[in-house]
């Protein structure tokens, strides 16, 4: 297990109530698996209080970095103790 941090930057830090949560994870996917376990039906409440009721996650709605790169980048990125996870909104404009 690894221990890390998640980081919730920008509107996530509002949105959800929390800024850094330090969690033990072996996997990207057991901390998303966390992040929307705990973090999920704050957003869902919160995002539907907003009067959109598409089903949407925290996760699809981020840009996740992982120790200042995005993940999406990385393959199959392992964890070690230390690590900073980053959660930012995506943000769209015109």
């Amino acid at each position: 297990m690894a221990r890390i941090n998640i980081n919730f930057v920008g509107l996530w830090r509002v949105f959800l109530g929390v800024k850094t949560v330090t969690v033990e994870v072996n996997t990207i996917n057991e901390a998303r698996d966390f992040v929307e376990a705990r973090y999920g039906p704050i957003f869902q409440k919160r995002f539907q209080a907003s009067g959109t009721n598409n089903v949407q996650t925290i996760w699809e709605q981020s840009n996740i970095m992982l120790n200042g790169k995005n993940i999406s980048q990385l393959d199959n990125p392992v964890l070690k103790d230390g690590d900073e996870l980053l959660l930012l909104s995506k943000v769209a404009g015109g």
